[in-house]
């Protein structure tokens, strides 16, 4: 299953959605309390959920609830800093809830107490084979991540037919975003999917044993490039993969 981001509108609605079922967490008096914790911890604040991630959060979230409707279900964030999906599966019920990060002060994140957080690299995690139902990967892949290596770990990590749920950023226009790739943002280098490099990203899972998820809803192309950040315009793309249904 491949979705595109097709328009602002769509971001909002988005947003509305999360706000209506008590899962927007972009209002930093949300998590006031939390965010105290890890100010007295790091003598920063905690960056607010980016709203403009509303997109990927809402069809995340919508394909997780419908692929995995049991809140026992096992989760594992990948890439986890500053991103509310974790938050939003717990206001959802799910509690068997984890998360990974490059960044160190993932492991003060809200819900601590419940959530595990891990300082780790993404393609070598400490957890045990098979230890998630779905793995979440919000807008990480872009940021010079070894491919080949997440998809394997990915493939490590999930339970027979275990959900792969990813977005990242996206240009199927044309233009051309080379100096995105020079770019270092979050300490990793940057840059954007076109046409080409995803079918590439795809390939890499489907070599580690991943099928899309609905390989019928696959269109890669789009009109708008409704997102625009550090001088580039683009858009979002979500993918669904699903793992091997045996080892």
């Amino acid at each position: 299953m491949i979705r595109i981001l097709r328009s602002a509108t769509d971001i909002a609605e988005s947003r509305a959605v999360l706000r209506a079922r008590g899962l927007d967490f972009s209002d930093p008096r949300r998590l006031r309390a939390w965010r105290l914790i890890y100010r007295m911890r790091y003598r920063t604040s905690l960056p607010a959920a980016d709203p403009m991630k509303s997109w990927d959060v809402h069809q995340a979230l919508s394909i997780l609830e419908r692929s995995h409707p049991d809140r026992r279900t096992p989760i594992l964030d990948m890439g986890c800093f500053n991103s509310e999906i974790l938050y939003a599966l717990r206001a959802l019920g799910y509690r068997r809830l984890a998360g990974c990060d490059l960044n160190p002060m993932c492991r003060w994140m809200p819900y601590w107490h419940r959530i595990r957080y891990e300082w780790c690299d993404l393609t070598h995690t400490p957890f045990p084979d098979g230890a998630f139902g779905v793995l979440t990967c919000i807008s990480v892949v872009e940021h010079g991540v070894n491919l080949d290596a997440l998809a394997a770990e990915a493939s490590r990590l999930l339970r027979p037919g275990g959900l792969f749920i990813l977005t990242t950023d996206y240009d199927a226009s044309g233009a051309t975003h080379e100096n995105s790739v020079m770019a270092r943002h979050f300490g990793q280098r940057w840059s954007i999917f076109d046409e080409t490099t995803l079918r590439g990203l795809i390939r890499c899972f489907e070599h580690a044993g991943f099928m899309l998820l609905d390989s019928s809803q696959s269109e890669l192309s789009h009109t708008e490039r409704p997102v625009s950040w550090s001088g580039h315009d683009y858009t979002f793309l979500l993918a669904a993969l699903r793992a091997p249904a045996s080892a």
